[in-house]
């Protein structure tokens, strides 16, 4: 049998850092969009519903590829793979640089998730497959430490680009880093063995269709209640169920479900949700909480966010020693009850708060997920058999991108009503609907209206009197939504308490 070629000395150093490189694009490139968005709008004249498909379009398509990534990676070599999607991201994001209209940038956008897939799919399961057995932990470790330090200042950097030179040249950061990707992976990286098993076309097409509806209803349940986006959830939630039982039926799947029956690999995917789902809804609730209370300016919570990501680099690699001394499920545990600490923080909040308060509670949330991914990480891969290392790897982005968007949907609905609850009697004899004010409060937050405003629309001086009529209900609504979300980083340490029970043998808890 043939022997997988691992690595040490400089090319050890360097398969981490091109790693790490390509993990920090994949989550800084979306950010770069955004906060240029309205720039590149401008630019094609497209309209504000197309700006916000446009603005989640790489990772509907990432989270639809990334399993498919991961056996293909299994089946034919996790560079070659790798390397394939680092062309396609220095080729789709020049695409992007490039777009005479918004047709194009559609597809660039459409074909960059794609290429992401790979990169972020493979780019743990290399680290697990060309380390040794005793090093892969620490290595892991730093290749999340250097893919969060990495991803810190590229949004900034395509700002810069941005207000300079145009908004073309903000879609030039990920080719660059791309290439750099692709040539330290090109130079250092050793191939990982092949795995001859049928390809699961089936399997892998009814979970890509799955995440893409699921994710878009939660994208678009963000702008509030509507059929169209419970319908989308529901088949999708209907074809992941087809996909289970397609997998547990056919002779070669794609993901053998047999990886669910491990306690360590379920207490693994809860807190990997948890981390994500409190990170895309604390996002959320800070940016409401600094724009419609405060009245600052959005750019502020991507200055809060620059130390707390070094922080949680930083938090990461210190997490990979961690594991060794105290044991997975300690490290695990603790990084859960630090997201639990960061929501609760946010009950002392009002809007005399100092900012370093929110920044403290901004780090928090930022740390925690950082010690949380990386036991979970280990964890995940320890328990994935040599042959399924690709797709095991693209099972954690896949579960990260559902719970990441579940999270601004269900915090914004939750935080809606709540604040609805409290201000309705504001509303009344105003001649303003509840949907109008949701609408106000989303255009006041940097929003666009909701799907079914159309001649609703507030008129400015309205809107300005539903916002200014806002805060104290709002605060009341965070107080309580922190306290509520609480419940989940709780009930993931009991998950993870119970069933990450020390092997037979170890010392460590």
């Amino acid at each position: 049998m043939p022997q997988q070629q691992e690595v040490t000395g400089r090319a050890a150093t360097m398969t981490v850092l091109a790693m790490g490189l390509g993990y920090s694009i994949t989550a800084a490139d979306p950010t770069i969009l955004s906060t240029n968005l309205a720039a590149v709008r401008h630019g094609l004249g497209f309209s504000p519903s197309t700006a916000s498909f446009l603005a989640c379009l790489a990772t509907l398509t990432l989270a639809a590829a990334v399993l498919g990534a991961g056996a293909l990676g299994d089946l034919y070599g996790m560079k070659r793979l790798f390397v394939i999607g680092s062309y396609g991201s220095i080729g789709f994001g020049v695409l992007a640089a490039v777009a005479p209209n918004v047709a194009v940038l559609t597809a660039a956008r459409a074909g960059i998730g794609i290429a992401f897939a790979f990169v972020l799919g493979l780019s743990l399961a290399i680290i697990n497959a060309v380390f040794p057995a005793g090093r892969r932990a620490a290595a892991i470790a730093m290749y999340l430490g250097a893919g969060h330090a990495l991803s810190v200042f590229q949004p900034a950097v395509g700002s810069w680009l941005a207000t300079h030179f145009g908004w073309r040249a903000c879609f030039l950061v990920t080719p660059v880093l791309a290439a750099a990707t692709l040539a330290l992976t090109l130079r250092y990286v050793p191939e990982t063995l092949r795995w001859q098993r049928k390809l699961d076309i089936v399997g892998i097409a009814l979970i890509a269709v799955a995440l893409i509806l699921v994710i878009l209803g939660l994208t678009q349940l963000q702008g509030g209640f509507h059929v169209t986006a419970l319908v989308q959830i529901l088949v999708g939630v209907g074809l992941a169920v087809a996909f289970i039982w397609w997998e547990l039926r056919t002779a070669a799947p794609a993901l053998d479900m047999r990886i669910f029956r491990s306690g360590r690999f379920n207490a693994a995917v809860t807190a990997g949700a948890t981390f994500n789902f409190l990170q895309g809804g604390a996002t959320i609730l800070f940016a409401y909480y600094l724009v419609t209370i405060r009245g600052e300016s959005p750019e502020l919570l991507g200055l809060l966010l620059i130390p707390a990501v070094l922080l949680a680099s930083v938090a990461a690699t210190a997490a990979g020693r961690a594991v060794t001394r105290f044991g997975e499920r300690a490290v695990l545990v603790t990084g859960l009850a630090i997201l639990l600490a960061g929501m609760v923080m946010l009950v002392v909040l009002d809007a005399h708060t100092s900012i370093w308060v929110l920044g403290f509670a901004v780090a928090l949330n930022a740390i925690g997920g950082a010690v949380v991914q990386t036991p979970q990480s280990t964890i995940m891969m320890s328990s994935a058999p040599p042959e399924l290392g690709g797709v095991i790897s693209a099972v954690k982005p896949a579960v990260g991108q559902a719970s990441y968007s579940l999270g601004p949907a269900l915090f914004a609905l939750v935080g809606t009503t709540l604040f609805l609850r409290d201000g309705r009697h504001k509303l009344e004899g105003s001649g303003i609907s509840e949907d109008q004010a949701r609408d106000a409060l989303r255009v006041a937050h940097g929003g666009v209206p909701g799907p079914a405003a159309g001649a609703q629309v507030l008129d400015p001086d309205k809107a300005r009197w539903v916002v200014s009529e806002a805060a104290q209900s709002w605060l009341t609504a965070i107080h309580d939504l922190s306290l509520i979300m609480a419940v989940v980083p709780a009930v993931a340490i009991v998950v993870a308490w119970v069933l990450l029970r020390p092997k037979a043998g170890s010392g460590s808890a």
